[in-house]
């Protein structure tokens, strides 16, 4: 690694974002005297799994860090990748929570001549749809209004959101969870309204 070259991109990134080391501790996990350590060189080989989680909360790549490629929104864009947003809850993601932050980007690969800002990522806290998605993992979501019966989706009720498998019948909704001992939610006839889809799970991200 070019300790030297990966410090300066640290810091680099770190004011980029206007992070002081105490934010960008929070969103990474990693001490601040840690970061404060990478930043001058002073911890000679940064772990991979470290790096990783850095690179993350600097809203870039390891590659970059390491001074392999210096890749610039126009450039992720150019190539089909986008900086996607991560929040830590369902309903916040969808605004139903007032505090609706982002917690961090992760840049993923949506494709060209989309509308990146139609997905986001959801830390999935909760064992309801277990083992396909555990508590820890990340989906991607595209946020929809509709989705096919049998598909995964986030759904509102209220301002509570869920991820279920949905199905449909003539006046009816339930939602499903993979998890065995959690049952079946159905709604007939009026209830059924009170059942909102706001997005499709794509993509699952498992918990290493």
């Amino acid at each position: 690694m070019e300790t030297v070259l990966a410090s300066e991109r640290i810091k680099q990134r770190r004011k980029e974002l206007g992070m002081s080391y105490q934010e960008l501790a929070d969103v990474t996990g990693i001490s601040k005297s840690t970061l404060q350590r990478y930043e001058t060189g002073s911890i000679k080989n940064i772990p991979l799994d470290k790096l990783d989680v850095l690179a993350e909360g600097l809203q870039t790549t390891a590659l970059f860090i390491l001074g392999k490629t210096e890749p610039t929104n126009a450039e992720f864009i150019s190539s089909g990748i986008y900086n996607v947003p991560v929040f830590d809850s369902v309903s916040a993601g969808f605004g139903a929570y007032a505090d609706s932050r982002v917690a961090s980007y992760i840049p993923t690969f949506i494709g060209h001549n989309v509308e990146n800002d139609e997905y986001l990522w959801i830390n999935v806290k909760g064992d309801s749809m277990a083992p396909t998605i555990e508590d820890g993992d990340r989906i991607l979501v595209r946020r929809r209004d509709s989705v096919d019966s049998g598909s995964v989706a986030v759904v509102m009720i209220g301002d509570e959101a869920f991820v279920k498998k949905i199905k449909y019948g003539r006046g009816w909704i339930e939602l499903h969870s993979i998890n065995p001992y959690y049952p079946v939610r159905r709604f007939e006839k009026e209830s059924a309204n009170d059942v909102r889809v706001v997005g499709a799970v794509i993509e699952v991200s498992k918990k290493l």
